[in-house]
């Protein structure tokens, strides 16, 4: 493809504020937006560990009253959006501020837009999502983990539990207002939900670049984030404390999700939407199975690119064919996956007797059609069945 002769835009209303400390920032912009009712969004375990609560208490410094809804769990379903609009209406909330993993700042959203929309959220499932009015509210967004690149995006992923299906929504009108990215915020995060999210935005980056939409600067931001991500997830997901990593991590969270934005995701992100709305598996866990293995069947439909991105993993690719240099960026994905302790997809529970379904819904996902190269079912069955006889010695051979 030749990104320079097409035509693309590049757009975003969320005012980011990035760095080390910049939480305590939230006093000053809850009095700035003239905010007095306040509801957290968040999630329990964040309540728990106290998080929460240095929250609550820079808003209600600045005398706000804050309610908190903690109901989100690892994947936000509609059930939980309808509580906690609910919860919204109730207080008669006139900001939400989103403090979580990508399941907090989704549900957030939704519940934001939801609280000023007739019916249920299943009604306006996907993309371009037609919600009829915007909400006049603003959401704040606070990622404590480094991976979505939901805090400035306005796409969401809410779980329809009356048919257990991932729903993709899509509207300007769920774009946060701002977007407060901490990484101090990340250093007690565990290595499990440190090495979903981290490999979750890798495969962002990788999978907008690849994307039939892509744009150069999708490309520019995408190798950044490669670079950053694959460097940095190996010291973040070792050595949680290490800040310089954790601001790395960061920094490439934020770069993929403007990268996604700019381009899309593709067959990765589609198989495991439908796997995660039938067994609610963590996100991220899911993406990084699949990764290596949508790589492999994409790799005739851009071996160019693949092999930039080898370059930007670190691979040394001088004086290989464009082929064998590709192959290098899978190969790297395979051995950054070892590395962080990734289970296959066979550890997760995924039997043979599900491929059928699985493939097709896959192929009802809106991603299927960005691919580089053409998915039929059977090709979606292949790379199902491919995942699912991976081992940790046959991935480390590849």
């Amino acid at each position: 493809m030749n990104l320079a002769t097409g035509k693309h835009w590049f757009a975003t209303s969320t005012r980011m504020d990035y760095g080390p400390g910049v939480l305590d920032e939230i006093s000053g912009l809850i009095k700035r937006l003239d905010g007095r009712k306040v509801l957290l969004v968040t999630d329990p375990n964040l309540v728990q560990c106290g998080m929460a609560e240095k929250v609550v208490s820079l808003l209600r410094g600045q005398g706000a009253a804050v309610d908190i809804f903690d109901q989100v769990t690892t994947e936000p379903t509609d059930k939980h959006v309808s509580a906690g609009v609910l919860c919204l209406k109730e207080m008669a909330a006139d900001a939400i501020v989103a403090l979580g993993g990508g399941s907090v700042l989704d549900c957030g959203k939704v519940i934001n837009i939801m609280a000023e929309n007739p019916g249920q959220v299943s009604d306006y499932a996907g993309i371009p999502t037609k919600f009829p009015h915007d909400s006049p509210r603003p959401v704040i967004a606070i990622p404590t983990t480094s991976g979505t690149g939901a805090e400035t995006a306005g796409w969401a992923s809410i779980t329809d539990t009356s048919r257990s299906l991932k729903m993709a929504l899509l509207s300007s009108y769920m774009e946060p207002e701002y977007a407060l990215v901490d990484p101090l915020l990340t250093l007690d995060l565990p290595p499990r939900p440190t090495a979903y999210s981290g490999i979750d935005a890798l495969s962002q980056a990788i999978e907008s670049m690849l994307h039939r939409r892509r744009s150069p600067i999708a490309v520019a931001l995408g190798m950044h984030a490669v670079g950053l991500i694959s460097e940095n997830l190996p010291k973040a997901f070792a050595h949680g404390w290490d800040l310089e990593a954790r601001s790395n991590m960061s920094t490439g969270s934020l770069l993929a999700g403007y990268s996604k934005r700019l381009g899309g995701c593709v067959a990765v992100h589609s198989i495991a939407n439908t796997i995660g709305g039938l067994h609610h598996l963590p996100h991220g866990l899911v993406v990084g199975v699949f990764l290596p293995h949508v790589l492999r069947f994409l790799l005739p439909g851009d071996m160019t690119l693949l092999a930039q991105i080898a370059q930007a993993m670190g691979g040394h690719t001088d004086g290989m064919s464009t082929r064998d240099a590709a192959e290098v960026a899978i190969t790297h994905v395979d051995r950054l996956l070892e590395d962080i302790e990734y289970p296959t997809l066979s550890e997760l529970g995924i039997k043979e007797a599900e491929i059928p379904r699985i493939a097709q819904l896959t192929m009802e996902e809106a991603g299927i059609g960005g691919n580089p190269r053409p998915m039929t079912i059977e090709a979606c069955e292949a790379i199902l069945r491919s995942a699912l006889a991976e081992t940790h010695s046959s991935r480390l051979s590849h």
